[in-house]
């Protein structure tokens, strides 16, 4: 029997080839390129896929330089595979009038597929007949559907500001001056953003600027290399790599490659030439990090540091793009250029060592943070609040934690950071130390903003860890509060990675504090400007517990452990971790199958008893041996338990716990809880809860069962 509307295909074969596609533009923007080149790739694959066009791939490239996008799709199909439609038309008893003539059905479906009524089969099947037609549909030649569907890829390129150029009303990221579309050796026919398609790129601006013909698709990377353009970025960025390594190595010291850098200068060259250069010595007196993040920043410069201690030297290495009769014009080139910058970094750190850090405290006030909860002023004091409470509870100097709070940014008004935001908290330290402050609040200080990034390290000292622990909370709490929490992609408070911080710094920073104490400091500090509801602590809780959760798996442990263990009280995140490591230990024994089941068994008797448990009970009552013996086990056990968990030696409290097994099978099989006697059958289910809640202080085994 055949199925009626099903689509077939008929497997004719397709000539196959590389498919080209070079957009030549103006110079790309460097930090965005990356992403506009990898979402053109996987925009235009998806197209083909839709098309069915038959593509490889595993063997398909993007490649982007400064002056072009382009794809390198391996073994396209020239065209669609013809389909096969099978439409099955109405029922010949619909079909066809009691004369044996055609009805208005059967004329108006054969006129549907392009045929008379006397051409159409008919369909046999367990419930009757119907008329019946193969449709062949031809497929359509890539040269037909090519340009739309790289329109439509070119759309989806995230662009913020695209451009208009000429007096045409297109847009891109940049005017675009060439078009290839090449299927093999064969230029596809079509226009796109005012030109013709060809088969000729251009090389390098100046060592070889072309037209450079390219003969088949599968030569463009050659073509472009004999024209000075290094067109596959991964080659380009280690060609760079290479080339920076070896000079810091000749000059007796060692490059700082940053991947952000380096991939921002690989999308700035096309024919990367690296020189080494120099300057003045009396830079070096202004913090090392400012002058790097000059060098970086405005100068696309690699710093290079010394060998044996990792300091920074005055030597710098620059990328430029092509290859020079005269290296040493070149080298003083970029020697001139970075003088200026450097000099604008020591003239900000010359200037803002006019003014004390405390100074700058009052200044604060003029800056907002949110509407809501005020200004950074403001938010210092929170935190300075929080800090002392975290530090009294943590046995951490409590005096030197206010100070350190209250001072951690401070540095947001100086010309340093104004110029370079990437260095708050950095030149904080320094300024703190210049203001005369401690080496332990201006450490704290440094290091507030830390861990700065998933897998970022943490602050060294446990100062910075309760001054960084309190400025997440002020911000999570405050946001919570305010009612905007992240929704869906935006999360314009970044309050997922201060979330996962206050984990990463309670856990792996080993803070002894647990996660709702913290909450609640940090509630109590906000209370004057902005009431926080019990509601709101719950639900940021959560978030908080969800970025937990989360960052546990990353680690390894298995979701039905972490999730057990979660549902239990929690203190400690790091007591969490040794309840987690303690239970994956005991889950391995054969017994622990058992008792997961045991506690899932009782947590539904409990659930469905619909009874108010007082957690009594009388030794009276106990009427059957199994339940009395239970008991005992119970009580027995209990004091013991109640030191283990004290010592948080949670392995041997789950193997003391797994003695019980024996008796807790007993009971299930002799007893009875759900008994007439409402006493007894209360009873019953306290022993039960007091039974469970034993577990319950490590994990709730019921979620293994």
């Amino acid at each position: 029997m055949t199925k009626a509307n099903n689509v077939d295909s008929n497997n004719n074969a397709h000539d196959s080839a590389d498919l080209l596609i070079e957009l030549g533009c103006e110079e790309l923007p460097p930090k965005s390129l990356s992403n506009l080149g990898k979402t053109l790739f996987s925009g235009f694959m998806d197209q083909l896929k839709k098309a069915e066009l038959s593509f490889d791939a595993d063997k398909s490239r993007v490649y982007y330089t400064p002056r072009r996008l382009a794809l390198l799709i391996s073994g396209v199909a020239a065209g669609q595979p013809d389909q096969v439609m099978n439409r099955k038309g109405p029922a010949l008893t619909a079909a066809y009038d009691a004369d044996k003539q055609p009805t208005p059905a059967a004329t108006g479906f054969a006129r549907s597929v392009g045929k008379s009524v006397d051409e159409l089969d008919t369909l046999k099947t367990d419930a009757g007949e119907w008329l019946f037609c193969k449709v062949t549909k031809p497929g359509q030649t890539l040269e037909v559907l090519l340009l739309p569907m790289l329109q439509k890829a070119l759309v989806a390129l995230p662009v913020a500001k695209p451009m208009r150029w000429a007096s045409h009303d297109f847009s891109f990221v940049r005017p675009v001056h060439w078009l290839v579309i090449m299927h093999g050796p064969r230029v596809l026919q079509g226009s796109l953003f005012g030109l013709h398609a060809g088969n000729t790129t251009r090389g390098h601006r100046i060592h070889s600027p072309g037209p450079h013909v390219i003969a088949t698709a599968g030569d463009y990377e050659k073509v472009l290399e004999d024209a000075f353009v290094i067109a596959d970025q991964g080659k380009r960025q280690e060609k760079i790599r290479n080339q920076v390594e070896t000079l810091g190595e000749n000059a007796g010291a060692k490059a700082l490659i940053s991947d952000s850098l380096l991939a921002e200068v690989t999308n700035l060259v096309e024919w990367p030439r690296s020189i080494c250069g120099s300057f003045d010595k009396e830079f070096l007196s202004v913090p090392a990090e400012a002058l790097i993040a000059s060098m970086q920043d405005h100068q696309k410069f690699f710093p290079l540091l010394s060998k044996d201690q990792g300091q920074l030297v005055n030597r710098f290495i620059a990328v430029a793009n092509l290859d020079s009769l005269d290296f040493d014009a070149v080298r003083e080139g970029f020697e001139r250029v970075i003088r200026p910058r450097l000099s604008d970094a020591r003239f900000f750190w010359d200037q803002d060592n006019k003014s004390s850090i405390d100074d700058w405290l009052v200044q604060l006030d003029n800056i907002v943070f949110q509407n809501t909860l005020g200004s950074v002023g403001d938010k210092s004091r929170r935190i300075a609040s929080i800090s002392k409470k975290i530090a009294d509870d943590t046995g951490v100097d409590s005096i030197a934690a206010y100070r350190a709070a209250s001072l951690c940014k401070c540095d947001l008004v100086s010309q340093m950071v104004g110029e370079f935001p990437e260095l708050q908290g950095v030149m904080g330290r320094y300024y703190a130390l210049q203001s005369g402050e401690t080496n332990e609040v201006a450490l704290a200080i440094g290091e507030h903003y830390l861990p700065a990034f998933s897998g970022d390290q943490l602050a060294s000292e446990a100062l910075g860890k309760v001054v960084a622990l309190a400025d997440r909370l002020d911000t999570l709490t405050g946001i919570f509060a305010t009612g905007l929490k992240p929704s869906g992609n935006k999360d314009p408070f970044a309050l997922r990675r201060a979330a996962l911080g206050v984990v990463r710094i309670l856990l792996d920073g080993e803070l002894n504090i647990e996660l709702d104490r913290g909450l609640a400091i940090s509630a109590l500090a906000l209370q004057e400007q902005l009431p926080v509801s019990p509601e709101v602590l719950l639900e940021l809780r959560r978030f908080i517990l969800e970025r937990l959760k989360n960052y546990l798996l990353e680690q390894g442990y298995e979701t039905s452990l972490v999730n057990a263990a979660l549902d239990a009280p929690l203190s400690t995140l790091p007591d969490l971790v040794t309840r987690l490591d303690a239970l994956q230990e005991f889950m391995r024994l054969d017994v622990a199958s058992e008792l997961a089941g045991a506690n899932k068994r009782i947590g539904n008797i409990l659930r469905k008893s619909g009874q108010d448990i007082n957690n009594k009970i009388r030794e009276d009552i106990l009427l059957i041996n199994e339940e009395a013996f239970l008991f005992e086990e119970v009580r027995r056990i209990s004091n013991d338990l109640d030191k283990l968990y004290e010592e948080a030696d949670y392995t041997a409290a789950l193997t003391l716990l797994a003695g019980l097994s024996e008796s807790i099978e007993a009971f299930f099989d002799k007893v009875m809880v759900m008994d007439d006697n409402p006493e007894v059958r209360l009873n019953r289910l306290n022993l039960l809860a007091e039974l469970k809640g034993l577990f319950d202080r490590i994990a709730n085994l019921a979620l293994l069962g």
